[in-house]
């Protein structure tokens, strides 16, 4: 027998943050397409940047009390998802908020090295739009929260319940015992070749350009394989010391690659998935967890210092002064991250309709499972990174992108907005769990929410285009291949 229980409170609550959150979003989108965009002509004091910079911390901090008013949960899914939203696309004007500045930051040095220094004007163009799609993303995200219901289920559940677990950690074993290693084989050539030639021969080079397929593909079932793993196992010690164990071989050789990029999203989720799943962190090993983190950003600063020069060329002189307090790596992390804003603060300076191809969210959809449909549809494909970087920009090393940006690339800068309302309404709905569901009661759930983020976390900094092939065979295949075993598990027990 099932019933079902409605908290009055959490309808109260829903109505209300959707009513202030809508009425928000009304007045500002207002003034927004009257107002926006400035000209770079236009004076704006140092003043109106600072101002702007703590209004987007406030906003961070609305967002965060709005889920949490929402649904009792302060470290979410959807929360981390927002943090590296702010992290990538506002970092640089927190800093500024605070006070701390650096000389290569936005608006101190040339877009990309070769073109104008951004005025305060092209400045606060970003600012703004990167706070308006923040802020429309979190409406959708708003909008796709419903009141759950608390349900209690019958034993007879129970025994479905154990068998997609049991499918689940049968599934990671195999989809592991495959890719785990060809990861950690391909991480372990990763390094060599950064080692001996410089970080940025991983992605600017003929290595680069001729690695297998079987790599890709590896990365993208090998994070799911470690998820499937822990929670198929209901989070047996042998199992978590393997998984731990593999995890930390996986970072120790990305960090002495040089790389301080995929692996943190992995961490951060493998952090909250053993506070929500296993056991949740008190307040000392949290501040274990930070001041650890805080090292291993020295650390990690200190080899990235150097990372693009080769192992030979490498000095002890220069590996110390790496760890010089100017050169503090949270301020220097938080800024780099921050420089995402270059991008959509470029296109609205130089213009946003530039993108020769069709949108770039339909060419995703169209190539999730192979480009070959692309191809055999005869559709103009490139991608975003690679034409933005080298064909339109004329660098030859890579400039990032934003899912603002891409959002602005596709539809403009007054529609794009409105889009953002969409995305966040797909992607709160992908990795919304409610607080009061087990996972041992919605595993496969929990599966599917924890690896969509992974999936969609680099999109802060990143675009849709080829995340979407990761989502396909990342999640969609893998929950897939979970479903089969389940169905060949329990028609086993039926005869």
């Amino acid at each position: 027998m099932k019933k079902n229980y409605l908290n009055p409170n959490k309808v109260n609550n829903t109505f209300e943050v959707a009513f202030v959150t809508l009425t928000i979003v009304i007045l500002t989108y207002s003034i927004y397409l009257f107002k926006f965009p400035l000209y770079s002509s236009v004076y704006i004091s140092e003043t109106i940047i600072f101002l702007f910079s703590w209004l987007g911390i406030f906003l961070g901090m609305y967002i965060l009390f709005t889920w949490y008013k929402l649904t009792g949960v302060f470290f979410s899914l959807y929360t981390i998802f927002m943090m590296f939203y702010f992290f990538f696309n506002f970092g640089q004007p927190i800093m500024w908020a605070l006070g701390i500045h650096i000389p290569t930051e936005i608006g101190e040095v040339q877009f990309y090295g070769k073109f104008g220094v951004p005025t305060n004007a092209d400045i606060l163009n970003g600012q703004v739009i990167t706070l308006i799609c923040g802020l429309l993303f979190h409406f959708g995200a708003v909008i796709c929260y419903k009141p759950r219901t608390y349900k209690v289920h019958n034993e007879s559940l129970r025994n479905i319940k154990d068998t997609t677990l049991k499918a689940m950690f049968i599934s990671s074993v195999i989809i592991g015992a495959v890719f785990i290693p060809v990861t950690l084989y391909n991480a372990m050539e990763s390094l060599q070749v950064a080692l001996t030639s410089g970080y940025k021969e991983l992605y600017y080079s003929d290595y680069a350009a001729n690695k297998s397929n079987i790599f890709a593909l590896a990365e993208m079932m090998f994070f799911p394989s470690l998820v499937g793993l822990l929670l198929g196992s209901r989070f047996k010690k042998n199992v978590m010391i393997f998984v731990y164990s593999t995890f930390s071989i996986y970072l120790l050789l990305n960090l002495l690659a040089g790389d301080r990029g995929t692996w943190v999203y992995k961490i951060v989720i493998l952090i909250w998935l053993s506070h929500t799943c296993y056991k949740k962190i008190n307040f000392k090993k949290l501040l274990k967890y930070i001041i650890l983190s805080l090292v291993g950003l020295y650390i990690v600063e200190a080899i990235v210092s150097v990372r693009n020069i080769g192992l030979g060329s490498i000095t002890f002189e220069e590996f110390i002064k790496s760890f010089a307090f100017e050169n503090s790596p949270l301020i220097s992390t938080i800024f780099e991250m921050g420089g995402s804003m270059n991008v959509v603060t470029f296109l609205i300076k130089y213009g946003w309709d530039v993108w020769p191809y069709a949108n770039t969210y339909l060419l995703g959809i169209l190539g999730m499972a192979t480009n070959e449909v692309i191809y055999s549809l005869d559709v103009p494909f490139s991608v975003v990174s690679s034409w933005f970087s080298q064909d339109y920009l004329g660098i030859s090393w890579g400039a990032g992108f934003s899912m603002v940006a891409e959002s602005v690339l596709n539809y403009g800068p007054y529609i794009a907005p409105l889009v953002m309302i969409l995305i966040g309404f797909i992607i709160s709905s992908l990795v919304y769990l409610d607080k009061n569901i087990l996972y041992s009661e919605k595993p496969l759930r929990y599966f599917f929410a924890v690896t969509s983020l992974h999936v969609f976390l680099p999109v802060t900094r990143n675009y849709f285009q080829l995340l979407l092939k990761n989502w396909f065979y990342g999640v969609i295949l893998y929950t897939v291949i979970i479903v089969l075993v389940q169905m060949i598990i329990y028609r086993k027990k039926l005869n």
